[in-house]
């Protein structure tokens, strides 16, 4: 009989501390008028922080775009370091600034092709797929084509004017060149042709060899160089090929425009051969087409205004 008292008072004390001790509801209509303050303001300081922070390193990314144009310097995506997962939308916002306010936008290079047949086997060989985008970014002109005139656009005066209007004429030279030959220019048919314009020793102040050297760091061209190989004799074959940063800047458009200027009595014979060198024969034939359309919309637009003038006269 003892342990039951003992058990029963036990019991009983538990029942009396819990009906004393004060217990909180919570009414469901107050839980459900009240905001989540404290979780929205906390996302509202991060969406504003994340935003500035954005806009801060869009801005730096425009001045530093603009700072390697002047040494044609090509712009990679691992320059915003920490920030590379964020990529995409700081370089929307800085595309949006460049474009507002500077006339320019940042346009990819295409990936560099593989040209040597070694480099070719190994592409078979590996079960890579091939990259969609070379990750490298060069600033170019959005302002319509009337705006794009000598006139507007300027040399730049670093080093001088003249020497930058020198070495653009150049490169864009060597270029065409090599795309009016294929794509591919070997070293003696490049020698000379540059002896032909009294340019295979100095271009300007500076070397022949110099300054295609600084074409091949910056973009322009690309020299590959097949030796034979080891154990067997032969001659080393050196050929110049377009580079990236060429088919980006200067284009096919950029070839014609110069071969145009060139060539003063140009008629449809020479357009026809540059395009067959350029290898560009669907291009002629939808400009073309183009221009059948226009003529067609210009004669119904006169048929239109001499059916209106027959109207006109009948009625009077």
């Amino acid at each position: 009989m003892p342990p039951s008292g003992r058990k029963r008072r036990s019991i009983d004390d538990e029942e009396y501390d819990e009906d004393t001790r004060p217990r909180q509801r919570r009414n469901p209509a107050e839980s459900e008028d009240e905001p989540d303050t404290g979780a929205s303001d906390g996302e509202m300081e991060h969406d504003e922080f994340g935003t500035s922070a954005d806009q801060q390193m869009a801005k730096k990314l425009v001045r530093y775009a603009i700072s390697c144009e002047y040494s044609r310097t090509v712009i990679r995506r691992d320059v915003l370091g920490s920030q590379g997962r964020s990529f995409k939308r700081i370089f929307s916002l800085a595309q949006q600034q460049l474009r507002d306010v500077w006339g320019m936008e940042l346009r990819e290079l295409p990936v560099r092709e593989k040209m040597s047949l070694q480099e070719k086997r190994a592409a078979m060989r590996s079960n890579a797929q091939p990259k969609s985008g070379s990750g490298a970014y060069i600033l170019s002109s959005t302002l319509p084509k009337p705006y794009r005139s000598a006139h507007i656009l300027a040399p730049s005066k670093t080093p001088s004017a003249d020497d930058e209007a020198t070495y653009a004429a150049f490169y864009t030279m060597v270029v065409s060149m090599i795309w009016l030959n294929g794509g591919e220019l070997s070293e003696q048919k490049l020698s000379r042709n540059l002896s032909r314009l009294n340019a295979d020793r100095n271009v300007s102040m500076e070397k022949t060899e110099i300054v295609l050297k600084k074409m091949e760091r910056q973009g322009y061209v690309v020299k590959k160089v097949d030796r034979p190989p080891i154990g067997q004799d032969g001659d080393m074959m050196v050929t110049w090929h377009v580079g990236p940063r060429a088919k980006e800047e200067i284009g096919l458009d950029g070839v014609m425009g110069m071969v145009e200027e060139v060539y003063v009595n140009w008629d449809e014979d020479l357009e026809a051969k540059l395009c067959s060198s350029l290898g560009i024969k669907e291009r002629r034939a939808v400009r073309d087409s183009r221009r059948d359309a226009e003529a067609e919309a210009e004669a119904e637009g006169e048929g239109e205004g001499e059916v209106d003038q027959t109207h006109a006269a009948e009625e009077d």
